[in-house]
């Protein structure tokens, strides 16, 4: 088998002629395989909430940013055709004295203009203590959801909560932390 060469002078700092690898630098590439090349992101709105909130209510309560304010966060797509991603992080607390049930429910609305909100992603969230002594459990909720509200009018989201079975839940764990929504417009 023949020895070949290899020029160590240029071995690291030369370059790749362009004819021998398909799109070797950013300024060659002339096409994306299709998962990348569909939609850019033409906006971002971020909102942080660091109001400290708990509820016993076993009915559906907004988050709030202050007391009596829900926590609301609003895009307005330049585009019908747009798509709006949303990406949610909220520290919840769950807990319960002396009963197995510390569980509670998170759900993510939405609305276009001045419309209604409707449910459009969540769930029961929690734990099941088998000793029935009580527990508490902390997590941060991630939510990742994408909207095809076809409009140029601004769409809202926020978001609600409640305890099961007496189960007393909390936001932000009283102030000391913070939860962050995202909203992404991209393009179709």
């Amino acid at each position: 088998m023949a020895l070949s060469k290899i020029d160590a002078a240029n071995f690291l700092t030369g370059t790749i002629p362009q004819g021998n690898v398909a799109n070797a630098s950013l300024g060659a590439v002339t096409a994306l395989p299709g998962a990348i090349a569909t939609g850019k992101v033409l906006q971002v709105i971020t909102s942080e909430n660091g109001y400290g909130q708990s509820t016993t209510s076993t009915s559906m309560v907004n988050i709030e940013s202050s007391s009596g304010t829900a926590w609301e966060t609003a895009i307005t797509p330049s585009a019908t055709s747009s798509k709006i991603i949303v990406m949610a992080n909220i520290l919840m607390t769950w807990e319960q004295n002396g009963n197995a049930q510390n569980r509670g429910k998170i759900f993510l609305l939405s609305k276009t203009g001045s419309g209604s909100y409707s449910d459009n992603q969540g769930g029961e969230l929690g734990n099941y203590d088998y000793g029935g002594s009580g527990v508490q459990s902390r997590q941060r909720v991630a939510m990742t959801f994408e909207l095809s509200p076809s409009t140029t009018s601004a769409v809202t989201v926020k978001f609600q909560y409640k305890g099961l079975g007496g189960t007393s839940c909390n936001v932000n764990d009283g102030s000391l932390h913070t939860s962050t929504v995202f909203l992404w417009e991209k393009s179709a």
